[in-house]
C-alpha cells in the first residue's frame, strides 16, 4: 500500500494567506457539519489507498483521552491549564496562550504553556498583550472565529515596540459558550507555517473546550459573562460620568479633623495666690486629694522674715502706747501722744496680720475633693509664678467631657448640638459619639503655637472616661453638596493666591 503524495510545503506569507483562505473554507462548511476528528483521519489516510495504515487511530485516541481528561477537570484552573498544555497531544506546537477578556472587553494573557504561573512583565507575555490590544480594531468579526495570524507581520503593520517573535506562526481558536459568545480563545504559535489538516485537527477541540467551560462556570461567572457584551467600555466611561455627576451633588456634613482630649467637666482652677517660686507640690498628678489637704507649697523665706519683723513693730508699738496711756493719766501734755500712738499701734496691728495672711498663702490647700490634673513636678518646682497664674485643676473623675482644639484653617460653622465623633489613640477603630456643648468665640494659642477655637463636646452615652485620653475628633456641621466638600480646600488656596 502506498500513502497519497503530499504536495511540498510551503513557506512566505502567500502561503500563509493560502492557509489562511483554506482554513476560513473550512470554517464556513463546519458552521453547518462540523467534521469529526475520525471523519479527518478517513479523509487523509483514503485519499491514496482504500485500507487505512496502522497508525491511523492514533489522533483518534490522543483525541478521546484529552477529551476524558477535560472531562476530569475539576474546576476552571484546572480546564485553563488543560488548555493550553494538553492540547499538544492532538497536534504538536511550540507554544500556546490563553486569552481572556475581562468586563470591559479588554483581552488579555491568563495561561501559557509550560509554566504554573504566569509573568505580567515578562517580554514575551507583554508583547501578545499588545497584540491582543490590537487585533480587535483590526479584524474586527474575524476575531470571534477561528484563523491564522503572523505575529511579526502584524506588529510591524500595527508598529508595536516588539516585532521579532520567535514562534511568529498563529493560530487562534476561539471557545465559545452554547449561546455563541466568546469565552476565551486559544493561541497556538509555531515557528513554521501551519498546515490545514494540523488546523483542522484543533478544531473540534473548540467544542469541548467550550462544553467543559460552561459546565465548571459558576452562576456568577456566568452572568458576568453575559455582561461582557453588554457592558463596553464607552459605555462603562458614560455610566461613570453621570454616576460621578449626579454623587457631586449629594449631600454630605461638612467636617473637619482636629486633636481632641478627655477632661474633666467643670474642673476647679488651681491659681496661685500670691507672687513667688514653687517650693514642693504635695501630691502626685492624677492622684486623688481630700478637701483641704495641702498641694502646694512656695519658698517662704522672706515670709516668714516679715511676719517676724511685723510681730517686732507691733510689740514696740503696743509698749509705746501703753507708756503714753499711763503717762496721760499724770499729765495733760501726754494726752495729746495717746491718739498717734494708738494709730501706730493699729497699723502695726494690721501688718502683721497681712504678713500672716501673706505667709498661709505660700501653701496652696485643695477647695474641694477629686483628681489633681496636672503633667508633671518638674515643670513646677523652682519656677517663679505670678498671682493668678493657672497652675493645675482638680476635677470630679465621674464627669468629663472632650476637649477640641480646631485649627482656624480647618474651621466650619458649629452650633450646639453638632455632632462630634472621637477615635481615641489608644482604639482607633472605634468612634465615641458625642455632642458639641459650647464653642469659644475667639481662637486662642494652642500649646503647639497655632491658633485654634476651642470646643467643648458631652458624650453621648453619658459614661465618664479616663481624663487625659487623647486621639483625633471629627466635628460635623451643616450639610453641602459632595462637590463642596471635596474642593473646599483647593478652593480656598486659589482665592488666597489668585485673589479671587
Amino acid at each position: 500500500m502506498t500513502a497519497a503524495p503530499q504536495s511540498p510545503r510551503a513557506t512566505g506569507p502567500g502561503a500563509q494567506q493560502a492557509s489562511g483562505s483554506v482554513l476560513k473554507d473550512q470554517s464556513a462548511q463546519s458552521a453547518v457539519t462540523r467534521p469529526t476528528v475520525v471523519q479527518l483521519v478517513s479523509a487523509k489516510t483514503t485519499a491514496g489507498t482504500a485500507e487505512p495504515p496502522a497508525h491511523a487511530s492514533e489522533p483518534v485516541s490522543r483525541f478521546i483521552d484529552l477529551e476524558m481528561d477535560v472531562r476530569r477537570c475539576a474546576d476552571l484552573d484546572a480546564l485553563r491549564f488543560a488548555i493550553v498544555n494538553s492540547s499538544r497531544q492532538v497536534v504538536d506546537f511550540d507554544h500556546a496562550f490563553l486569552a481572556e477578556p475581562d468586563l470591559t472587553g479588554v483581552w488579555s494573557v491568563t495561561r501559557a504553556s509550560s509554566v504554573v504561573k504566569i509573568d505580567r512583565h515578562a517580554h514575551m507575555i507583554r508583547a501578545v498583550d499588545a497584540w491582543l490590544q490590537h487585533i480587535r480594531p483590526a479584524q474586527g468579526p474575524q476575531r470571534d472565529e477561528p484563523h491564522l495570524a503572523n505575529l511579526e507581520h502584524d506588529a510591524k503593520t500595527w508598529g508595536l515596540r516588539t516585532q521579532t517573535f520567535a514562534f511568529a506562526q498563529a493560530f487562534w481558536l476561539p471557545i465559545k459558550s452554547r449561546d455563541g459568545r466568546v469565552l476565551a480563545a486559544l493561541l497556538a504559535l509555531k515557528a513554521e507555517n501551519w498546515r490545514p489538516q494540523h488546523t483542522a485537527m484543533l478544531l473540534p477541540l473548540a467544542d469541548v473546550y467550550g462544553h467543559a467551560w460552561n459546565a465548571l462556570a459558576p452562576a456568577q461567572v456566568a452572568s458576568i459573562e453575559r455582561l461582557k457584551g453588554v457592558v463596553t467600555r464607552s459605555r462603562l466611561v458614560v455610566i461613570a460620568a453621570v454616576a460621578a455627576l449626579a454623587a457631586a451633588f449629594v449631600p454630605v456634613p461638612l467636617s473637619a479633623l482636629a486633636p481632641a482630649e478627655i477632661s474633666a467637666a467643670e474642673p476647679m482652677l488651681v491659681t496661685a495666690p500670691i507672687d513667688g517660686v514653687i517650693s514642693d507640690i504635695l501630691v502626685a498628678p492624677g492622684a486623688w486629694v481630700e478637701k483641704g489637704a495641702p498641694i502646694v507649697t512656695f519658698v517662704d523665706i522672706k515670709l516668714r522674715s516679715d511676719v517676724e519683723v511685723s510681730k517686732r513693730n507691733r510689740a514696740v508699738a503696743e509698749a509705746r502706747y501703753f507708756k503714753v496711756v499711763q503717762a496721760a493719766t499724770a499729765s495733760q501734755k501726754d494726752m495729746a501722744d495717746l491718739a498717734t500712738t494708738k494709730a501706730e499701734l493699729d497699723v502695726a496691728t494690721v501688718e502683721l496680720g497681712i504678713a500672716m495672711e501673706m505667709l498661709a498663702r505660700s501653701q496652696i490647700r485643695a477647695d474641694r475633693a477629686g483628681l489633681l490634673i496636672y503633667a508633671a513636678k518638674s515643670d513646677w518646682i523652682g519656677k517663679p509664678v505670678a498671682v493668678g497664674e493657672r497652675l493645675m485643676e482638680i476635677g470630679d473623675p465621674t464627669k468629663s467631657e472632650m476637649k477640641i482644639e480646631l485649627p482656624v484653617a480647618d474651621a466650619i460653622v458649629l452650633r450646639s448640638g453638632s455632632r462630634v465623633s472621637l477615635f481615641l489613640d489608644g482604639d482607633p477603630l472605634h468612634a465615641i459619639d458625642g455632642v458639641i456643648t459650647r464653642t469659644s468665640f475667639r481662637p486662642s494659642m494652642t500649646a503647639e503655637q497655632q491658633l485654634a477655637f476651642r470646643i467643648h463636646a458631652k458624650f453621648s452615652d453619658g459614661q465618664a472616661r479616663r481624663i487625659g485620653q487623647r486621639g483625633v475628633a471629627r466635628v460635623s456641621g451643616e450639610t453641602v453638596p459632595l462637590w463642596f466638600y471635596l474642593l473646599r480646600r483647593p478652593i480656598s488656596a486659589l482665592r488666597q493666591r489668585v485673589g479671587l
